[in-house]
């Protein structure tokens, strides 16, 4: 049973590395390879380099944001030691097939110290907060802005909003997860066991000053993201508003949180050429923003990298 399980996840990633390499290459080919280098050749690396302490300041928040998570668990950690897992875990989030191997891992080594079950459903949480916070940006955005949107992309943006919402709701107001446990490992109980635990450890989250100072912080921290891919389209010279990634780059984080491909790479790029070109960018210009925005991240999370080797 468990090698059927564990063949089941390696052609679940072969899956997705397949659809990663086909997305980018569709993209790079429709676009034009020569277009999207010369487009690329126009980055100003004073701007990237702004774009790399964002992202940096990006992580450290969300640092806070876990330890804060973890103290309601009655797991205390200093801040040092949060920003280190959390840096682990952006190395492995980027440099595993899953997108989701980095949080297994900075919950691993974490919970080899403390309460397995606690520390898991923090992490959980924490990916919650941001995804809620996504959810509201794009919502406001597009409620705020709805006439600007053209025609061709609102009925998109609408299907993703409405999918991660009714998810959402089924994850905090219904047993629906719950009982997906139940049928999936319905033959391995310990890994059934194991993840019922952790939804009801998730649901035991009750404190609302915690949770509301949580989601101020996934907010700042998505809002960083969305100042980052501007000033990345800033130093490429795209000429695109802000006001349209204050729409586009919360709808383009919804879609890479699908698990269909490695690390968003082809979806986040994609998704951008789409989006953006029906505002007026070129393709070329669009898809160079993703791109960079994945350098960017693949950069910073290098320091995971570095501290756990240290720390081995």
């Amino acid at each position: 049973m468990h090698k059927l399980f564990v063949n089941t996840k390696k052609r679940s990633i072969l899956l997705r590395i397949m659809i990663s390499i086909t997305l980018l290459f569709i993209i790079i080919y429709t676009i034009g390879f020569e277009r999207i280098k010369q487009q690329l050749s126009h980055t100003i690396f004073w701007f990237f380099l702004l774009a790399l302490l964002l992202e940096n300041f990006g992580v450290m928040i969300s640092a806070k944001k876990w330890q804060m998570l973890l103290h309601d668990k009655k797991i205390e950690i200093p801040y040092m030691d949060s920003l280190s897992y959390y840096y682990i875990g952006s190395f492995f989030n980027t440099m595993m097939p899953s997108s989701v191997g980095g949080d297994v891992i900075k919950a691993y080594m974490l919970g080899k110290k403390a309460d397995k079950i606690n520390v898991f459903s923090s992490v959980i949480m924490d990916r919650l907060t941001g995804l809620i916070a996504v959810i509201f940006i794009a919502v406001l955005a597009v409620a705020s802005f709805f006439s600007l949107l053209p025609q061709r992309v609102i009925p998109i943006i609408l299907l993703i909003v409405v999918f991660f919402f009714i998810s959402l709701l089924l994850l905090i107001k219904t047993s629906f997860f719950e009982r997906l446990v139940d049928v999936i490992f319905r033959r391995w109980k310990k890994a059934r066991d194991f993840f019922y635990e952790i939804i009801m450890s998730l649901k035991r989250y009750k404190n609302k000053k915690l949770l509301l100072s949580a989601l101020l912080i996934s907010l700042l921290f998505h809002l960083l993201m969305i100042l980052n891919n501007f000033v990345l389209s800033i130093s490429i010279g795209a000429g695109i508003p802000l006001i349209y990634f204050f729409i586009f780059v919360p709808i383009a984080e919804l879609l890479v949180a699908l698990p269909i491909s490695i690390q968003g790479f082809g979806v986040r790029e994609g998704s951008y050429a789409i989006l953006f070109s029906s505002v007026g960018a070129s393709y070329a210009a669009a898809f160079s923003i993703g791109f960079l925005d994945q350098i960017v991240k693949v950069v910073v999370s290098i320091t995971g990298g570095i501290i756990y080797v240290l720390k081995k």
